[in-house]
Protein backbone atom coordinates (compact mmCIF):
# COMPACT_ATOMS: atom_id res chain seq x y z
CA UNK A 1 0.00 0.00 0.00
CA UNK A 2 1.10 3.42 -0.95
CA UNK A 3 1.72 5.61 2.07
CA UNK A 4 -0.58 8.67 0.52
CA UNK A 5 -4.25 7.76 -0.69
CA UNK A 6 -5.55 10.08 -3.71
CA UNK A 7 -8.22 11.63 -3.88
CA UNK A 8 -10.99 10.92 -6.29
CA UNK A 9 -11.33 14.30 -7.98
CA UNK A 10 -10.41 18.02 -7.27
CA UNK A 11 -14.11 18.39 -5.94
CA UNK A 12 -13.48 16.18 -3.00
CA UNK A 13 -10.15 17.36 -2.16
CA UNK A 14 -11.66 21.40 -1.86
CA UNK A 15 -14.65 20.52 0.26
CA UNK A 16 -14.81 22.43 3.41
CA UNK A 17 -14.59 18.98 5.38
CA UNK A 18 -11.39 17.97 3.54
CA UNK A 19 -9.46 21.58 3.56
CA UNK A 20 -10.36 22.14 7.75
CA UNK A 21 -8.89 18.62 7.73
CA UNK A 22 -5.53 19.32 6.12
CA UNK A 23 -5.25 22.96 6.85
CA UNK A 24 -6.09 22.08 10.86
CA UNK A 25 -8.55 24.41 11.31
CA UNK A 26 -12.30 25.08 10.78
CA UNK A 27 -13.61 25.85 7.32
CA UNK A 28 -16.87 26.86 6.25
CA UNK A 29 -16.40 27.76 2.39
CA UNK A 30 -13.27 28.39 -0.02
CA UNK A 31 -12.88 30.48 -2.57
CA UNK A 32 -10.85 29.48 -5.67
CA UNK A 33 -8.90 32.13 -7.79
CA UNK A 34 -6.63 31.30 -10.83
CA UNK A 35 -3.02 32.28 -10.58
CA UNK A 36 -0.70 33.30 -13.53
CA UNK A 37 2.91 33.38 -11.86
CA UNK A 38 5.33 34.77 -14.28
CA UNK A 39 7.85 31.85 -13.93
CA UNK A 40 5.40 28.85 -14.42
CA UNK A 41 5.77 28.66 -18.41
CA UNK A 42 4.94 24.57 -19.21
CA UNK A 43 1.42 24.75 -19.33
CA UNK A 44 0.17 23.65 -15.70
CA UNK A 45 -2.40 25.74 -13.99
CA UNK A 46 -2.82 27.05 -10.45
CA UNK A 47 -4.98 28.26 -8.13
CA UNK A 48 -4.94 29.77 -5.25
CA UNK A 49 -7.67 28.39 -2.64
CA UNK A 50 -8.56 30.54 0.41
CA UNK A 51 -10.23 29.00 2.87
CA UNK A 52 -12.95 31.31 4.81
CA UNK A 53 -11.24 34.64 3.02
CA UNK A 54 -10.06 36.68 4.41
CA UNK A 55 -8.44 35.56 7.17
CA UNK A 56 -8.69 31.74 6.52
CA UNK A 57 -5.76 29.46 5.26
CA UNK A 58 -4.71 29.52 2.13
CA UNK A 59 -3.71 26.65 -0.21
CA UNK A 60 -2.27 26.41 -4.16
CA UNK A 61 -4.02 23.80 -6.24
CA UNK A 62 -1.92 22.94 -9.17
CA UNK A 63 -3.82 21.11 -11.92
CA UNK A 64 -1.03 19.63 -14.66
CA UNK A 65 -1.43 17.19 -17.55
CA UNK A 66 0.74 15.67 -20.26
CA UNK A 67 -2.23 17.53 -22.47
CA UNK A 68 -1.77 20.69 -21.79
CA UNK A 69 2.04 20.64 -20.34
CA UNK A 70 4.51 20.18 -22.87
CA UNK A 71 7.25 19.02 -20.22
CA UNK A 72 5.75 16.36 -19.22
CA UNK A 73 5.20 14.92 -22.55
CA UNK A 74 8.68 16.08 -23.32
CA UNK A 75 9.95 14.04 -20.24
CA UNK A 76 7.90 11.41 -20.46
CA UNK A 77 5.92 11.95 -17.41
CA UNK A 78 2.65 10.43 -18.11
CA UNK A 79 1.73 9.50 -14.52
CA UNK A 80 2.99 12.56 -13.19
CA UNK A 81 6.28 12.23 -10.84
CA UNK A 82 5.38 14.81 -8.58
CA UNK A 83 2.21 13.04 -7.09
CA UNK A 84 4.47 9.69 -7.20
CA UNK A 85 6.89 10.75 -5.15
CA UNK A 86 4.54 12.28 -2.60
CA UNK A 87 1.82 9.26 -3.16
CA UNK A 88 4.91 6.63 -2.29
CA UNK A 89 6.44 8.57 0.03
CA UNK A 90 9.33 9.63 -0.77
CA UNK A 91 8.95 13.25 0.10
CA UNK A 92 8.32 12.34 3.24
CA UNK A 93 12.05 11.00 3.58
CA UNK A 94 13.36 14.16 2.53
CA UNK A 95 16.05 15.28 5.53
CA UNK A 96 15.76 18.58 7.53
CA UNK A 97 15.74 21.67 6.69
CA UNK A 98 13.95 20.54 3.64
CA UNK A 99 10.19 20.79 3.16
CA UNK A 100 7.81 20.33 0.29
CA UNK A 101 4.58 21.20 1.20
CA UNK A 102 2.56 19.10 -0.36
CA UNK A 103 -0.53 18.45 1.70
CA UNK A 104 -2.89 16.23 -0.56
CA UNK A 105 -3.12 15.15 -4.36
CA UNK A 106 -6.27 13.89 -6.40
CA UNK A 107 -6.70 12.40 -10.11
CA UNK A 108 -8.09 15.22 -12.00
CA UNK A 109 -9.99 13.67 -15.32
CA UNK A 110 -6.48 12.72 -17.59
CA UNK A 111 -4.16 14.87 -15.19
CA UNK A 112 -3.37 15.22 -11.75
CA UNK A 113 -3.61 17.96 -8.96
CA UNK A 114 -1.68 18.74 -6.48
CA UNK A 115 -2.90 20.92 -3.22
CA UNK A 116 -0.31 23.03 -1.30
CA UNK A 117 0.37 25.08 1.37
CA UNK A 118 0.31 28.78 0.07
CA UNK A 119 4.10 29.89 1.13
CA UNK A 120 3.93 33.04 -1.54
CA UNK A 121 6.10 35.53 0.93
CA UNK A 122 8.56 32.72 1.84
CA UNK A 123 9.72 32.43 -2.12
CA UNK A 124 12.54 33.17 -3.49
CA UNK A 125 11.52 34.32 -6.99
CA UNK A 126 14.04 36.44 -8.57
CA UNK A 127 15.18 37.55 -5.85
CA UNK A 128 18.96 37.96 -4.83
CA UNK A 129 20.53 34.84 -2.57
CA UNK A 130 22.22 36.29 0.16
CA UNK A 131 25.52 34.35 1.17
CA UNK A 132 23.57 33.13 3.75
CA UNK A 133 21.00 31.61 2.08
CA UNK A 134 23.21 30.28 -0.61
CA UNK A 135 25.07 28.43 2.10
CA UNK A 136 21.40 27.18 3.38
CA UNK A 137 20.34 25.95 0.17
CA UNK A 138 23.10 24.15 -0.38
CA UNK A 139 23.37 22.72 2.99
CA UNK A 140 19.77 21.26 2.38
CA UNK A 141 21.05 19.76 -1.36
CA UNK A 142 23.37 18.32 0.25
CA UNK A 143 21.74 16.91 3.09
CA UNK A 144 19.65 15.68 0.04
CA UNK A 145 21.70 14.15 -2.17
CA UNK A 146 23.76 12.13 1.20
CA UNK A 147 20.13 11.04 2.11
CA UNK A 148 19.45 9.40 -0.73
CA UNK A 149 22.58 8.32 -2.60
CA UNK A 150 22.36 4.71 -4.61
CA UNK A 151 18.78 4.50 -3.00
CA UNK A 152 17.52 1.34 -4.38
CA UNK A 153 13.92 3.33 -3.89
CA UNK A 154 14.60 5.67 -6.40
CA UNK A 155 14.92 3.02 -9.27
CA UNK A 156 11.48 1.38 -8.46
CA UNK A 157 8.66 1.96 -11.36
CA UNK A 158 6.11 3.66 -8.51
CA UNK A 159 8.67 6.46 -8.20
CA UNK A 160 8.43 7.37 -11.78
CA UNK A 161 11.49 9.69 -11.67
CA UNK A 162 12.91 10.46 -14.41
CA UNK A 163 15.55 9.23 -16.73
CA UNK A 164 18.95 11.18 -17.52
CA UNK A 165 17.62 10.79 -21.52
CA UNK A 166 14.80 12.04 -20.96
CA UNK A 167 16.04 14.97 -18.48
CA UNK A 168 18.89 16.91 -20.50
CA UNK A 169 16.49 16.85 -23.83
CA UNK A 170 13.83 18.77 -22.45
CA UNK A 171 14.95 22.32 -23.88
CA UNK A 172 16.56 20.31 -27.04
CA UNK A 173 15.95 22.09 -30.16
CA UNK A 174 14.08 19.04 -31.66
CA UNK A 175 12.05 18.55 -28.65
CA UNK A 176 10.93 22.25 -29.34
CA UNK A 177 10.29 21.63 -33.27
CA UNK A 178 7.71 19.01 -31.87
CA UNK A 179 6.29 21.14 -29.27
CA UNK A 180 5.99 24.56 -31.76
CA UNK A 181 2.20 23.75 -33.57
CA UNK A 182 1.44 23.15 -29.38
CA UNK A 183 1.62 27.47 -28.85
CA UNK A 184 3.07 27.61 -25.66
CA UNK A 185 5.54 30.34 -25.03
CA UNK A 186 8.65 28.74 -24.48
CA UNK A 187 9.99 26.41 -27.71
CA UNK A 188 10.12 29.38 -30.19
CA UNK A 189 12.28 31.37 -27.79
CA UNK A 190 14.14 27.97 -27.19
CA UNK A 191 14.98 27.57 -31.10
CA UNK A 192 16.25 31.29 -31.02
CA UNK A 193 18.56 30.54 -28.45
CA UNK A 194 19.58 27.48 -30.13
CA UNK A 195 20.62 29.74 -32.88
CA UNK A 196 22.41 32.20 -31.28
CA UNK A 197 24.51 29.42 -29.26
CA UNK A 198 25.74 28.40 -32.75
CA UNK A 199 26.84 32.45 -33.29
CA UNK A 200 28.28 32.81 -30.38
CA UNK A 201 30.19 29.63 -29.84
CA UNK A 202 33.45 27.93 -31.37
CA UNK A 203 31.90 26.22 -33.92
CA UNK A 204 33.16 22.59 -33.02
CA UNK A 205 32.39 23.26 -29.25
CA UNK A 206 28.41 23.96 -30.65
CA UNK A 207 28.25 21.25 -32.50
CA UNK A 208 29.04 18.75 -29.39
CA UNK A 209 26.83 20.44 -27.49
CA UNK A 210 23.65 20.54 -30.03
CA UNK A 211 24.35 16.77 -30.71
CA UNK A 212 24.08 16.36 -26.99
CA UNK A 213 21.02 18.48 -26.72
CA UNK A 214 18.88 16.23 -29.61
CA UNK A 215 20.89 12.85 -28.18
CA UNK A 216 22.71 13.07 -24.63
CA UNK A 217 23.35 9.05 -24.52
CA UNK A 218 27.02 9.74 -24.03
CA UNK A 219 26.38 12.17 -21.36
CA UNK A 220 24.27 10.09 -19.35
CA UNK A 221 26.25 6.63 -19.68
CA UNK A 222 29.33 8.47 -18.37
CA UNK A 223 27.60 10.15 -15.52
CA UNK A 224 26.41 7.06 -15.03
CA UNK A 225 29.54 5.93 -13.50
CA UNK A 226 28.95 7.70 -10.59
CA UNK A 227 26.70 6.84 -7.52
CA UNK A 228 22.93 7.78 -8.15
CA UNK A 229 20.80 10.29 -5.97
CA UNK A 230 17.79 11.82 -6.07
CA UNK A 231 17.98 15.16 -8.21
CA UNK A 232 15.47 17.69 -7.54
CA UNK A 233 15.79 18.83 -11.41
CA UNK A 234 14.78 22.06 -11.48
CA UNK A 235 16.27 24.09 -8.42
CA UNK A 236 16.00 27.58 -9.44
CA UNK A 237 14.35 30.55 -7.46
CA UNK A 238 11.16 30.28 -8.35
CA UNK A 239 10.75 26.58 -6.91
CA UNK A 240 12.69 27.55 -4.05
CA UNK A 241 11.92 29.62 -0.59
CA UNK A 242 13.07 30.33 2.97
CA UNK A 243 10.62 29.93 6.34
CA UNK A 244 11.78 31.15 9.80
CA UNK A 245 10.57 29.66 12.82
CA UNK A 246 10.35 31.75 16.31
CA UNK A 247 13.36 29.94 17.16
CA UNK A 248 15.10 31.38 14.37
CA UNK A 249 15.60 27.83 12.77
CA UNK A 250 15.66 27.91 8.58
CA UNK A 251 13.07 25.69 6.39
CA UNK A 252 14.22 25.52 3.12
CA UNK A 253 10.81 24.84 1.00
CA UNK A 254 11.14 23.04 -2.23
CA UNK A 255 7.90 23.13 -4.59
CA UNK A 256 7.75 21.36 -8.28
CA UNK A 257 9.00 18.00 -8.02
CA UNK A 258 7.63 17.52 -12.16
CA UNK A 259 11.62 17.03 -13.29
CA UNK A 260 12.90 14.93 -10.47
CA UNK A 261 15.33 12.63 -11.45
CA UNK A 262 17.96 10.06 -11.04
CA UNK A 263 21.75 10.67 -11.23
CA UNK A 264 24.59 11.90 -9.60
CA UNK A 265 24.84 15.60 -7.22
CA UNK A 266 26.53 17.54 -9.99
CA UNK A 267 23.43 17.58 -12.17
CA UNK A 268 21.87 19.17 -9.75
CA UNK A 269 24.26 21.28 -9.52
CA UNK A 270 24.51 22.34 -13.33
CA UNK A 271 20.92 23.67 -13.43
CA UNK A 272 21.18 24.98 -10.05
CA UNK A 273 23.77 27.65 -11.13
CA UNK A 274 22.84 27.84 -14.71
CA UNK A 275 18.93 29.12 -13.64
CA UNK A 276 20.29 31.13 -11.00
CA UNK A 277 23.65 32.66 -12.13
CA UNK A 278 22.77 36.08 -11.96
CA UNK A 279 21.12 36.04 -8.26
CA UNK A 280 23.88 33.89 -6.65
CA UNK A 281 26.56 35.82 -4.32
CA UNK A 282 30.10 35.07 -4.82
CA UNK A 283 31.75 33.17 -7.90
CA UNK A 284 30.47 29.74 -8.88
CA UNK A 285 33.56 28.00 -7.99
CA UNK A 286 32.67 29.00 -4.29
CA UNK A 287 29.17 27.67 -4.31
CA UNK A 288 30.67 23.94 -5.74
CA UNK A 289 33.39 24.25 -3.09
CA UNK A 290 30.85 24.82 -0.59
CA UNK A 291 28.56 21.86 -1.68
CA UNK A 292 31.24 19.63 -1.87
CA UNK A 293 32.42 20.41 1.75
CA UNK A 294 29.33 20.12 3.06
CA UNK A 295 28.54 16.74 1.03
CA UNK A 296 31.98 15.23 2.22
CA UNK A 297 30.74 16.31 6.08
CA UNK A 298 28.17 13.76 5.46
CA UNK A 299 29.34 11.27 2.92
CA UNK A 300 32.98 10.76 4.68
CA UNK A 301 35.19 8.56 2.75
CA UNK A 302 32.25 7.70 0.20
CA UNK A 303 33.19 10.73 -1.37
CA UNK A 304 36.07 10.31 -3.59
CA UNK A 305 37.85 12.40 -6.04
CA UNK A 306 37.72 8.99 -8.18
CA UNK A 307 33.93 9.62 -8.97
CA UNK A 308 33.32 12.96 -7.70
CA UNK A 309 35.39 14.70 -10.38
CA UNK A 310 34.45 13.43 -13.59
CA UNK A 311 30.71 13.36 -12.58
CA UNK A 312 31.28 17.20 -11.55
CA UNK A 313 32.56 18.07 -15.00
CA UNK A 314 29.65 15.99 -16.44
CA UNK A 315 27.26 17.47 -14.38
CA UNK A 316 28.52 21.11 -15.26
CA UNK A 317 28.34 19.91 -19.18
CA UNK A 318 24.75 18.78 -18.54
CA UNK A 319 23.71 22.00 -17.30
CA UNK A 320 25.14 23.94 -20.65
CA UNK A 321 23.02 21.15 -22.43
CA UNK A 322 19.98 22.52 -20.67
CA UNK A 323 20.54 26.15 -20.24
CA UNK A 324 22.93 27.11 -23.26
CA UNK A 325 20.08 28.27 -25.26
CA UNK A 326 18.69 30.46 -22.45
CA UNK A 327 22.48 32.06 -21.40
CA UNK A 328 22.71 33.10 -25.02
CA UNK A 329 19.73 34.98 -24.89
CA UNK A 330 20.07 36.09 -21.84
CA UNK A 331 23.79 37.89 -23.47
CA UNK A 332 22.08 39.11 -26.12
CA UNK A 333 18.26 39.67 -27.11
CA UNK A 334 15.93 38.02 -24.16
CA UNK A 335 14.05 40.87 -21.68
CA UNK A 336 15.03 38.59 -19.25
CA UNK A 337 18.44 39.36 -17.56
CA UNK A 338 18.39 42.43 -19.91
CA UNK A 339 19.98 44.35 -16.74
CA UNK A 340 22.49 42.05 -16.79
CA UNK A 341 24.03 41.58 -20.28
CA UNK A 342 27.72 41.69 -19.18
CA UNK A 343 26.90 39.34 -16.34
CA UNK A 344 25.21 36.68 -19.17
CA UNK A 345 28.35 37.40 -22.22
CA UNK A 346 30.87 36.47 -18.82
CA UNK A 347 28.70 33.68 -18.14
CA UNK A 348 28.82 32.36 -21.39
CA UNK A 349 32.47 31.76 -21.44
CA UNK A 350 32.55 30.52 -18.11
CA UNK A 351 30.02 27.37 -19.38
CA UNK A 352 31.81 27.16 -22.95
CA UNK A 353 34.60 26.49 -20.78
CA UNK A 354 33.13 23.77 -18.30
CA UNK A 355 31.33 22.17 -21.25
CA UNK A 356 35.26 22.07 -23.10
CA UNK A 357 36.26 19.89 -19.54
CA UNK A 358 33.21 17.73 -19.07
CA UNK A 359 33.98 16.97 -23.16
CA UNK A 360 37.06 15.21 -22.12
CA UNK A 361 35.17 12.51 -19.93
CA UNK A 362 33.02 11.31 -22.72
Amino acid sequence: MAPHSLFPSVEAMLTPEALAALGGAPVAEARCTPLTPEFAKSGSRLVLVEADPPDGPRFVLKRVDPARDWLMRATDDGRCRSVALWQHGLLDRLPPPLAHMVLACAGDGAGSAILMRDVGPAMLTNRPYTPAANSLTLAAMAAMHAAFLDDPALAAPEAGLCTLERYFPMFAPATAWRELPAGDELPPLILEGWERVSDLLDPGLARAVLALADDPTPLCAALRRAPQTLVHGDWRHANQGLAYGEDGAATVILLDWQLAAIGPPAVELGRYLGANSALLPGSKEQSLDKYRALLAARLGPRLEDAWWRPQLALGLLGGFVQDAWAIALKATTWRVGADARDHWRADLAWWSERAREGLVYL
